[in-house]
Order: structure tokens, then C-alpha cells, then sequence
């Protein structure tokens, strides 16, 4: 996590390290961005390591990493809104003793989605600031959080990974090439890839290879192959949105293999380097394929939508 941290997160890095260096600590962090799981638990680790920054090595890095530490509460504003239950609980817990010996830490991610009654209990809690006791909120809006919590904390900024990063991790994590390429051209995160992977994203890869075939070598059959196949089984906007950014990134590689450049669907070099048509048709495709997915925003029907551009395309 360090060495990740230092190269694709050098400032929140140096911030870290001067401020425990120093031994001055915050009472309170919030990390914005939409990429915040290994800062967050890397300062975790930090706050609880002997050494200035986490070691990853001792009992208390492993605890944390493995999500073991008993005196740590993690509530995810993702998953439901955060209540002022939810405070009441950390600071009635805290008031024991500490079952590990050493501070104690909550987590509350995406804090924005926490209620005002939340937020007015957190903002007590925050004022009497009581030492060996950290908190650590996430958001990727800041101008969503209430300022009066964000006074009150150390911001800090978490940069998205780069996609050439964001594929590397896929790939260390036993992601297959062609995967790890789509994924990383389709989100910021490593926690979104591995939410958007299954069945539905093998289903479209496949998708997007026919649909590339059928639109240059048999129009005829585009339709009726994208209403058996695609729209019998996916309907909803967030499926076709997805579909059509994956099938834009289908179409870009037949501008790839002309130029010698890596493909996105490296799987299928044969059948994009077979389909030989012209730059400005593969631009025209392209536009029409976007100007479909901008228009899922409004209230259009999606298979009217999709009817239309399949007779366009």
C-alpha cells in the first residue's frame, strides 16, 4: 500500500508523513474523491502502527488490512444512510475500554449521505475532541458535507487512478487482459470493476464483437440480432448506457489496429482487423452511437431509442 500511495498518491502521502512525523495527528480526516479505500485503510494502519507510517506488517497493520480490528467501527454511507443512531453507537462504544490497548477509530463513508440529525450528533462528538479516539470520513463532494464538520477535519484530496494503474491491479488480481482493458476505460476504481464484473459484462463483451460484425459486414441482420439477443435479455437504461459506451470502445479499436496500436478487445484482433472500412464511416458510427447514450438521459423509451439508432447505424 505505501509504495502504491507514494506513486499515484504523493500528496496526500507527504501531508501523512510530515503531520506523524511531526506527531501531530488529527482528531479527524476527511478524504475526498472517488478513491479512497487503500488511503483510508492505509490511515488507519498509520494511526495504529508503532512505526511513524503503517508498516503492513505488525499485528495492528494486519488487523486493519483484514478488517479484524476490534476497535474500529466502519459504517458505509453507500450502502444506507447514515442515522443518527449510527453516532449514538460509536460514542456509547467508545466509552469503553479500548479492547486492543491502543485508539480507536470510526469510519463513516460518504458522509454526505448522512442525515441532518447524523450529522448534528457527529458535530458534538467532533467539537469535544477526545484524545486516542480518530475519525475518518470519505465523500467525493466536499462542497456536499456540511462545513462546519469540514472545519473541523484535515482534508484531504485522493487523486482517481490512472487507467494504465487501474488495469495493473486488475491484472494482479488474476483478471483476464481483455477484461482488465474494458474495465479500465469504464471506471475510476478498483472497487467499481470489481461491482461491475459478472455476467452481465461477459454477456456484453460478446455483444459488442457481434454487433460490430453485423454492422459492417451484415446491416441486414443488425436488428433483428440486437432484439433476440441484447434487448431480450437487457432493457433497463443503465444496461444500454453501458452496452453503448462498451460498443464505442469496440468501435475506437478499428481505428487501433489500422494505427498499430493496443486494442481494448484484444481477444478479438482477427475480427476487428478483418472489418477494413473507411475512417470517416467508423467516425459517423461513432457519433451516432454517442449521441444515443446522451439521449438515455432524457425520458426517452430505450427501445425506441435503440430502434433508431440501429436503423441509422
Amino acid at each position: 500500500m505505501k509504495e502504491y500511495i507514494k506513486v499515484n498518491q504523493p500528496i496526500f502521502y507527504r501531508v501523512l508523513e510530515n503531520s506523524f512525523s511531526a506527531n501531530k495527528k488529527a482528531h479527524a480526516y476527511l478524504l475526498v474523491g472517488n478513491n479512497t479505500y487503500i488511503p483510508v485503510t492505509y490511515l488507519a494502519m498509520s494511526l495504529l502502527c508503532d512505526d511513524i507510517l503503517a508498516c503492513e506488517e505488525c499485528n495492528d497493520c494486519r488487523k486493519v488490512r483484514e478488517d479484524k480490528y476490534s476497535d474500529i467501527i466502519h459504517i458505509d454511507g453507500k450502502k444506507e444512510t447514515i442515522k443518527k443512531k449510527d453516532i449514538i453507537y460509536i460514542q456509547e462504544q467508545f466509552k469503553k475500554s479500548s479492547l486492543e490497548g491502543k485508539a480507536k477509530i470510526y469510519i463513516l463513508e460518504d458522509i454526505q449521505n448522512a442525515t441532518t440529525e447524523a450529522l448534528n450528533a457527529l458535530l458534538k462528538f467532533l467539537e469535544e475532541p477526545t484524545s486516542e479516539i480518530y475519525a475518518i470520513f470519505t465523500t467525493n463532494n466536499k462542497d456536499s458535507v456540511l462545513p462546519t464538520i469540514v472545519s473541523r477535519c484535515l482534508v484531504m484530496d485522493v487523486q482517481s487512478d490512472s487507467k494504465r494503474v487501474l488495469r495493473e491491479r486488475l491484472l494482479e488480481k488474476g483478471v483476464k487482459q481483455q477484461e482488465a482493458n474494458v474495465l479500465s476505460q469504464l471506471v475510476e476504481t478498483i472497487e467499481n470493476a470489481e461491482t461491475l464484473r459478472g455476467e452481465r459484462l461477459d454477456f456484453f463483451m460478446v455483444e459488442v464483437i457481434n454487433t460490430i460484425h453485423d454492422i459492417f459486414n451484415t446491416p441486414d441482420n443488425l436488428a433483428i440480432n440486437m432484439h433476440i439477443n441484447l434487448l431480450q435479455k437487457y432493457k433497463d437504461k443503465d444496461d444500454i448506457r453501458l452496452f453503448l459506451n462498451m460498443l464505442v470502445l469496440g468501435l475506437k479499436d478499428l481505428f487501433h489496429v489500422k494505427h498499430l496500436r493496443e486494442l481494448t478487445f484484444i481477444d478479438q484482433k482477427k475480427i476487428i482487423s478483418s472489418i477494413n472500412v473507411p475512417e470517416d464511416d467508423i467516425i459517423k458510427k461513432i457519433e451516432l452511437v454517442l449521441e444515443a447514450n446522451y439521449h438515455l438521459d432524457s425520458n426517452a423509451n430505450v427501445l425506441l431509442l435503440m430502434d433508431s439508432l440501429l436503423y441509422r447505424l
